[in-house]
């Protein structure tokens, strides 16, 4: 504002220095006068223009830098996440691959099946995904995505469209699985913390000791299946996944 002051008195000595005489002189430096006053205003428009989009554009730098800052944050830790959940699932598929082998390659395949449902199975699945998207959920509410290039954009949008078909697919696994392992208990007392007839107990031995070992066999494997099944519809989508995870993070990070 101090550079349109300065133009004002500079254009005020013009005007004073030049006057012409008579009406036709008074005319000409009221004319001169505000022609000079609408090149004042709009000088200081545009100025102030420029001031506010460079106010504006700073502040939207420091917004897409901690913007960037939690982002790199969620993936890492998804990153992480990804790889410790494909290590135990892989973990688990082998196991159950040699529960497999021995099964095969037993003399009393039957015996052999109930020994590995009662003292080596884990009823456990890795099927819970703790995606982070909080901020990714942010940006989405407040339209601040839009200050990222569409580079970004299409990318974050693709990864977590990837993560929701795995959340819903993962969720569809355990549902099939809890469900089987359900009616799996109402027969057997498997090992878990919960379980009033824990294995080793007199209660245990008695049912176990009534049960069809044929029954059990056919109701294990279904289990068996079902996890299985979890498992590598998980790794077709968890890699995925963590391609798309990592290539955002160098991108973010650039």
């Amino acid at each position: 504002m101090n550079m349109i002051k300065f133009f004002r008195r500079f254009r005020q000595r013009l005007i004073f220095e030049n006057l012409p005489s008579g009406q036709a002189g008074k005319f000409s430096k009221y004319l001169l006068y505000a022609i000079g006053e609408i090149i004042l205003v709009v000088i200081g428009i545009l100025i102030a223009l420029q001031i506010n989009n460079w106010n504006e554009n700073r502040k939207n730098s420091v917004l897409i830098d901690s913007y960037k800052i939690n982002l790199i944050e969620n993936l890492s830790l998804d990153s992480l996440m990804i790889n410790e959940t494909i290590s135990k699932i892989e973990g688990e598929l082998n196991q159950i691959y040699k529960f497999e082998q021995r099964v095969s390659n037993s003399s009393y395949p039957y015996d052999t099946i109930l020994n590995i449902a009662r003292y080596d199975y884990s009823y456990t699945i890795e099927v819970h995904f703790n995606f982070i998207g909080d901020t990714y959920q942010v940006l989405n509410s407040t339209g601040d995505i839009g200050l990222f290039n569409n580079d970004i954009i299409e990318g974050l949008n693709a990864l977590y469209n990837l993560q929701e078909r795995a959340l819903f697919s993962s969720s569809q696994s355990f549902e099939t699985y809890r469900n089987g392992l359900t009616l799996y208990a109402q027969k057997y007392p498997f090992s878990f913390k919960t379980n009033l007839i824990q294995n080793g107990t007199v209660a245990a031995e008695k049912v176990w000791n009534d049960i069809s070992i044929s029954s059990h066999a056919t109701q294990f494997n279904a289990l068996i299946i079902a996890k299985g099944d979890s498992y590598r519809l998980a790794l077709k989508q968890l890699p995925l996944i963590l391609d798309k995870t990592n290539e955002l993070l160098v991108k973010l990070r650039e």
